[in-house]
């Protein structure tokens, strides 16, 4: 009998226990994969771990640069411009508001990929646009939150969780967004059909009221040229793949492919630029005030993601240590049908009691996918995409999540009853996971 692993899962259930009730996720799992790495007499493993995680350039850089670009677009207003070039289409069509609407969320967190940011931008247009609609707050808070929470972060390169797959399963980005695109997208209809059925069956649905201060918002002039501006590097991410190879001379110099930073480093100085002019003279404390801005986001990634991602790496490496991560890996690796059924609910689940969709999803690649890739590279970035939608569809019902907490706020509604009413959307969106990793 394995004792070291018996102990190792006793007290990841204690870490779990701790963190569901209110205690730092950061703290616990530094603690937890301490504890754990000296039943194996190497506690020195985590501070490795932690020495080690702390200078992964290759983690660091896209996802501190992306939320860098998301907080100038955010200060320049570009953001809102996107909005709302968005919403215009929907105020005609009583009926698409809140699939319309849960898919600007989408789009919105496509391009901003911290959840609450995204519904921070979208909300305060999106809620009275669906009151003044004769929906109910409680449908109001619920688009938005589907919207922002479930999964569009996904498909930017610089999202944490698509990074982690990347590096861990060994494979370009092209291949990580491929293999995610189609299950993230069927977890999004199905989480936003279930709950459009459910308003409606709660006569949910809409009624003709005036929408004056909606669509005074609404039709404030827009700069089609600064909303695209929002999700200009996703789009140059995509375009610019090694395998399209559209510009022959770019990919002599970067054979792997631009870097992620790289992309957000050029858009954030093009909004600036885009953005200078005020009449017909530049704003000298511009660039200044968004250079500010950009390392601010850079610091606030560190400090909300990069750590959530330092504190997985020591316990992993506790884990590590005693033997279990070798033992999960074999289960998995010997049981593919096994593994695309756990690997979206353990992620669902860590979710559902962190509120963290991050430290879920970048534990369990770092945790499985390096083994699994040696063997099956394929499947390894199969079964890390299943596990970062798990996580986003966990967050999205976690009654700590900030994105919950935060629309709730905005709309002024209760969480318990936000996400009672988003919990039958979820599980439905877990099942279709679920289902596509057996099938095919």
């Amino acid at each position: 009998m394995n004792y070291p692993v018996i102990g190792a899962g006793v007290i990841t259930l204690a870490a779990i226990l701790l963190i569901k009730r209110g205690a730092d996720v950061r703290l616990i799992l530094i603690l937890a994969g301490l504890v754990i790495s000296s039943l194996a007499a190497q506690p020195w493993a985590v501070f490795d771990a932690f020495q080690k995680a702390v200078g992964r350039g290759d983690i660091i850089g896209p996802i501190c640069s992306a939320m860098g670009f998301a907080f100038v677009v955010k200060k320049t207003g570009c953001d809102q411009d996107m909005v709302r070039l968005l919403m215009r289409p929907l105020r005609k069509l009583q009926w698409a508001l809140i699939p319309g609407g849960a898919l600007i969320g989408f789009v919105t967190n496509m391009a901003i990929t911290s959840q609450t940011a995204a519904a921070a931008a979208v909300g305060p247009i999106l809620v009275p646009l669906l009151i003044a609609a004769g929906h109910s707050r409680l449908a109001a808070a619920a688009t938005l939150l589907v919207g922002c929470s479930v999964g569009g972060n996904l498909f930017n390169p610089g999202e944490p969780d698509v990074v982690a797959v990347h590096v861990n399963a060994g494979a370009d980005i092209g291949h990580v967004l491929g293999a995610v695109f189609v299950p993230n997208i069927i977890s999004f209809v199905v989480g936003v059909a279930v709950l459009s059925v459910l308003l409606y069956k709660r006569h949910d649905h809409g009624s003709t009221v005036a929408q004056a201060a909606v669509n005074e918002v609404i039709e404030r002039p827009v700069s089609v040229g600064r909303a695209l501006l929002v999700p200009l590097p996703v789009i140059l991410l995509l375009l610019l793949q090694p395998s399209l190879n559209l510009v022959p001379d770019l990919f002599r110099m970067y054979p792997n492919g631009l870097h992620v930073s790289t992309v957000m480093l050029a858009c954030s100085f093009l909004v600036m630029a885009v953005t200078s002019m005020h009449g017909s003279r530049v704003d000298r404390t511009h660039f200044s005030d968004l250079t500010g801005s950009f390392f601010e986001g850079m610091g606030f990634g560190f400090t909300k993601v990069i750590s959530l991602i330092i504190a997985a790496s020591c316990f992993i490496a506790g884990l590590e240590a005693v033997g279990a991560i070798a033992t999960l890996t074999g289960i998995f690796r010997d049981n593919l049908a096994l593994a695309a059924i756990m690997s979206p609910i353990l992620t669902f689940g860590l979710a559902v009691v962190s509120g963290s969709g991050t430290a879920p999803s970048v534990a369990f690649s770092q945790a499985m996918l390096p083994g699994l890739a040696i063997t099956d590279k394929a499947q390894a970035v199969v079964l890390g995409s299943f596990g970062a939608i798990g996580a986003s569809i966990g967050r999205t019902m976690s009654p700590v999540s900030a994105i919950v907490l935060f629309t709730g706020t905005l709309a002024e509604v209760e969480s318990a009853a936000l996400i009672k009413l988003a919990t039958w959307p979820m599980l439905a969106s877990l099942v279709s996971v679920i289902l596509y990793g057996m099938l095919f």
